[in-house]
């Protein structure tokens, strides 16, 4: 015979009618309805560790009902849990469909398509960062200043699954005050089955109250977990005493007991069926409905007894076996990922325990370490022992190295902030002398700003391009109007030159008169027309100069004059070209240091000349040397004074 199916009617239900617990009742009603209750519990029992279920081991001899102690977690029906695919729906939508499912369905069914839906906001939310993280790099940013912004939808999300947790939280605590009285209506039931027996009734009518009670017991909820072996025995000890006491005729019995037999049978091949499961955590929890169910039929024929637990346990324990090495082989995965993300701690530690003082340095260690992040997130789970301790772990080591990468490229940033204040101020300078016509000496002030340019070290990337330009166009605007010019006075240059080879033919075949004055006149204009024609070709500009010079000089030696006239004369006709120049003062002054020079340097000489007189007008058969002594003594002398009233007219030029 089959057994009667279970009420679905809850425990919460039950305890209503049975204990004087009003408000109890209304509290759970209102809260949660049976269905809710019941279905929580299933996944109270299927998420369990596998450690918290007794494994079957009992001898053929035990009585038939002691089973799994976890059987009283067990579910009271199946779940239909359908997968729904959130990838599809903002992160608006995302909180909308949260809001709907707490509002509209009962907590127990809500935990997969809540972790389904925290993935996809997370997931949604970290690639919108990411994205604003890009856009801005690449508008100029420096990553290190990259600041994430407050997302409101992120604070709501994390409010409406704070309450989640807090309604499940609060579910839980429910239904243990569910099991406490749960057990406490199965204690009376057994004593109600012990009162029976002193009951003067028919057996007839005591048999059918029996089975009330029996079915009453299947009704009632779960209890605590702690509690279920002892209950069950007593529940068993109780129902065989009642057995035993009735003395049921055999034909009742055996109806009864074949009724037993064939239930159990039909547990058995549930049982079995489960093998072929491949899911094995969802086996391992109708495993647990099934040794439920086992517990609450009564017992079968006496030589079918030991036959039918045996297939019973025999099947049971292949199930938790293959439950075991499910379980083992998960631990072994665990503990292979913890041994991953070890290493990858103390490769990211190394990095960040290092020192780097260049940029290629950083760079190079930072996509290390972005290599290792990506490593990181490809390795599964570890032990959730160990879990917070890892992870801290890398997280040190990350916020550690990028720390001091940050720090670095602060300080970086301190010196190419005032190397790029001092390449705007040298672009200040170029474009203040770019108009000048005075070719060569801002040629030069060009040379040295560009010197001055490359030992200063770099600026910060977003605008180094833009300062470079801004003081190559400045150089660039004097050197082109610097080659515009010179291209325009080629030939100029060269028409100088043949001017003044016609003016040097003239110096040399010029005939002096007897007229020294005349003769001075002549010269010195021919000196004021050298100078006024102008620059030659730098090619040729030295040789004939010296050719000039030559000339100029023979022409000043054939002056009709004393040698100290012709030396004051040729002096002050070159201070006059000096005079004309744009430098003039700066010459001068080179003029006159030049002069004071050789001034020292004919006085150092006169002593030592000075000296030697007095030494060798001493010896004997000196009177050689001293006429040579002497002619040297007076020719320095009229040389020095030479030199002091050049010194002297130059100073008189810059008085004036």
């Amino acid at each position: 015979m089959k057994q009667n199916k279970l009420n679905k009617t809850s425990g919460v239900e039950l305890s209503a009618k049975n204990v004087n617990t009003e408000n109890q009742q209304v509290n759970a009603q209102t809260m949660f309805s049976d269905k809710h209750v019941e279905n929580l519990l299933v996944k109270e029992t299927s998420e369990k560790e596998p450690e918290t279920i007794m494994k079957l081991n009992l001898e053929p001899e035990q009585k038939e009902i002691q089973l799994s102690d976890a059987g009283s977690e067990a579910p009271t029906m199946d779940i239909d849990v359908s997968y729904i695919d959130y990838s599809g729906l903002t992160k608006y939508e995302l909180i909308q469909k949260f809001k709907q499912l707490l509002s509209e369905c009962e907590i127990t069914y809500l935990k997969n398509d809540v972790e389904n839906i925290k993935i996809n906001f997370f997931k949604k939310h970290k690639a919108e960062n990411e994205e604003r993280r890009k856009k801005f790099i690449e508008d100029g940013g420096v990553i290190e200043e990259y600041t994430a912004k407050d997302d409101p939808l992120e604070e709501e999300f994390k409010q409406l699954y704070k309450d989640y947790r807090e309604r499940r939280s609060e579910l839980g605590k429910f239904l243990e005050e569910q099991k406490i009285q749960n057990l406490k209506l199965k204690y009376e039931i057994i004593e109600s089955i012990k009162e029976l027996i002193n009951k003067p009734e028919s057996l007839q009518h005591t048999f059918e109250e029996f089975h009330l009670l029996q079915n009453k017991w299947k009704q009632v909820g779960f209890v605590p977990q702690k509690e279920v072996k002892q209950l069950y025995d007593s529940f068993e000890f109780t129902v065989q005493n009642f057995y035993d006491w009735v003395k049921l005729n055999n034909e009742a019995r055996d109806m009864d007991l074949c009724r037993n037999l064939d239930a159990k049978i039909e547990l058995c091949e549930k049982v079995e069926s489960l093998l072929l499961e491949t899911n094995i955590r969802k086996a391992f929890g109708e495993l647990q409905v099934l040794h439920e169910r086992w517990r609450e039929i009564g017992p079968v024929l006496p030589d079918k007894k030991e036959e039918i637990w045996i297939r019973f346990h025999e099947a049971t324990s292949k199930i938790h076996k293959i439950h075991q090495e499910y379980y083992l082989k998960k631990k072994e995965e665990l503990e292979g990922n913890l041994n991953a993300k070890t290493i990858l701690c103390e490769k990211a530690e190394e990095i960040a325990s290092k020192i780097y003082t260049h940029h290629k340095e950083w760079e190079k260690t930072t996509k290390d370490f972005i290599e290792l992040q990506q490593v990181w997130k490809t390795i599964g789970r570890v032990p959730k022992t160990e879990n917070n301790a890892i992870f801290k772990r890398f997280k040190d080591a990350n916020e550690r190295f990028f720390s001091a990468k940050k720090e670095y490229y602060r300080l970086i940033n301190e010196d190419e902030n005032n190397n790029l204040q001092l390449k705007t101020d040298l672009c200040l300078k170029a474009e203040s002398i770019k108009d000048s016509s005075d070719w060569k000496k801002t040629t030069n002030d060009f040379i040295n700003l560009q010197k001055e340019w490359k030992k200063i070290g770099q600026v910060p990337r977003r605008i180094s391009q833009e300062i470079w330009n801004r003081f190559k166009v400045a150089c660039n605007d004097f050197f082109e109007r610097r080659a515009a010019h010179f291209s325009t006075i080629n030939d100029l240059l060269e028409e100088n030159f043949m001017k003044k080879e016609q003016l040097l033919e003239s110096i040399e075949k010029y005939q002096f008169t007897e007229n020294s004055d005349e003769d001075l006149k002549n010269l010195k204009q021919f000196q004021k027309e050298w100078v006024e024609i102008g620059h030659v070709p730098e090619n040729k500009k030295i040789n004939l100069n010296n050719h000039y010079r030559q000339a100029i000089n023979k022409s000043f030696d054939s002056l009709k004059v004393d040698d100290k006239k012709k030396e004051n004369i040729k002096f002050k006709i070159h201070i006059e070209n000096i005079l004309k120049q744009q430098n003039a003062h700066d010459r001068l002054k080179m003029e006159r240091e030049k002069l004071i020079k050789k001034l020292n340097q004919i006085e150092a000489e006169l002593k030592v000349l000075e000296n030697n007189i007095g030494f060798f007008s001493k010896s004997n058969n000196s009177d050689i040397l001293l006429k040579d002594f002497s002619s040297k003594i007076e020719t320095a002398k009229k040389e020095a004074a030479i030199i002091k009233e050049h010194v002297k007219y130059l100073d008189s030029i810059k008085k004036d």
